[in-house]
């Protein structure tokens, strides 16, 4: 989903949307501070529900008890874990270890991902409609009703608080885990 496509969900849950009109609103107040205002909760949102990224490096050589220095992703919020992968693409052992924003890994043939928590692309007042949101579609379905409730805190007739109850009962029926416990069962004595 875009910027633009949740802002007019934002904006017809609030009454504002006007679909001829290319500002989305006829509201210059809102129109004016939009973007401002979802940004801090686009940025909020992110750490409920983080991005996950990967950044591939490859190592072509073999050297013994040599570490090969890498910057950091620079969009990095959390390190969640590095995986090497061997020529035969196996997963494979490595030692590796972090100071600052440098990691040092093992230099061994193969290619080392490294799996990380994301910031995301900041908006701004200058970033357009068709930005693409970087959070999980679950997540952009929730933002609509933050931002409603941020917008009309200004407003003293409107009863914002609406937006925020239904953003609180959907916050509580997000499911944040990227992945589900499994396991495998195979035939034989137990």
């Amino acid at each position: 989903m875009t910027l633009g496509e949740n802002k007019k969900i934002m904006l017809g849950l609030i009454e504002e949307y006007s679909p001829n009109n290319q500002l989305l609103t006829e509201d210059e107040d809102i129109r004016n501070r939009i973007n401002l205002v979802y940004a801090t909760n686009y940025q909020y949102l992110s750490q409920k529900k983080k991005i996950l990224k990967t950044k591939t490096i490859n190592i072509d050589t073999d050297t013994d008890n040599t570490m090969i220095e890498y910057s950091l992703p620079m969009d990095l919020y959390q390190f969640k874990r590095i995986v090497r992968l061997d020529e035969n693409n196996n997963k494979a052992n490595t030692n590796y270890y972090i100071v600052g924003k440098k990691i040092y890994v093992e230099a061994r043939k193969g290619r080392y991902i490294i799996e990380y928590y994301a910031y995301p692309t900041e908006i701004n007042i200058e970033t357009k409609d068709n930005f693409t949101l970087e959070i999980d579609q679950d997540v952009q379905a929730i933002l609509p009703y933050l931002v409603a409730n941020d917008i009309l805190k200004v407003d003293p007739s409107a009863d914002y608080s609406a937006f925020y109850k239904e953003y609180q009962i959907r916050m509580q029926n997000l499911d944040t885990r990227r992945e589900l416990p499994s396991i495998v069962i195979e035939e034989g004595i137990i």
